[in-house]
């Protein structure tokens, strides 16, 4: 009684998931295919297509360089505290210049001390260059030059992205006219082809006509299929669909 207990309770277990994510997938909603118009789509890619953002965000940069370039005309302060604890001892001889003894000051002692002692220094230096013979004016040009090199990609990228969107757009539109004209064209000459075969059933014309009808409903059946071979796969999943207008 236990053992089959177990058995259900483990059917319960791997069943009832299943069944529940198999509910779910059923009832989860389809996102339906966007419809665009042409100036919403070329809109649409504008907003979203990532090489804009890139080119924007090339601007921001540029700018950001640009007014970092006209800080160079204000004047600084540097400011300086310090508090160490220290021996008395000092360094005999030639400090060499290096990154990791810092520089020690005061006067040589004649024998070594382990006596420490507090030390601390303070120091303000405010500086302003007004002259530096165009450097910095050069500095900020070259700034404002970047900037507008940046403008202009941005000008240049957004006009390629709208002109491949809109040959996108007109390129499908232009294959679903192909397949509507191709299939309409078979409907036309499959009811010429049915009148043609009952005249010539009724022997009031002759059966090369009928040969010739169903030659030419052939053609007309390959050039749909031709058609519909041109046509971007699943042009219902694309981002616009021409086939219909909002």
């Amino acid at each position: 009684m236990d053992n089959r207990n177990s058995r259900l309770l483990v059917m319960l277990t791997v069943v009832v998931p299943w069944w529940v994510c198999q509910a779910a997938q059923g009832q989860a909603p389809k996102p339906s295919p966007k419809v665009f118009t042409l100036e919403e789509a070329v809109n649409f890619a504008l907003t979203n297509y990532p090489a804009v953002r890139v080119a924007l965000e090339r601007v921001s940069a540029a700018r950001g360089g640009a007014d970092l370039a006209r800080t160079n005309y204000l004047p600084r302060a540097d400011l300086l505290w310090q508090s160490n604890r220290a021996t008395r001892n000092n360094i005999f001889g030639l400090l060499l210049p290096q990154p990791i003894i810092s520089p020690i000051s005061g006067p040589v002692l004649p024998s070594t001390s382990n006596d420490s002692v507090w030390g601390s220094a303070a120091g303000a230096l405010f500086s302003w260059e007004p002259f530096d013979f165009g450097y910095r004016r050069a500095t900020v040009q070259s700034a404002q030059a970047a900037e507008g090199r940046a403008t202009a990609e941005v000008k240049l990228t957004r006009l390629d992205v709208a002109a491949a969107t809109a040959n996108a757009f007109l390129t499908l539109l232009a294959a679903e006219q192909r397949v509507r004209a191709a299939n309409a064209d078979v409907e036309r000459r499959q009811v010429l082809a049915k009148s043609i075969h009952t005249l010539v059933d009724n022997q009031l014309r002759p059966g090369a006509d009928a040969s010739r009808a169903d030659a030419e409903l052939a053609a007309a059946r390959i050039q749909l299929i031709q058609a519909q071979a041109s046509e971007p796969r699943n042009a219902g999943s694309h981002p616009w669909n021409c086939g219909k207008r909002a």
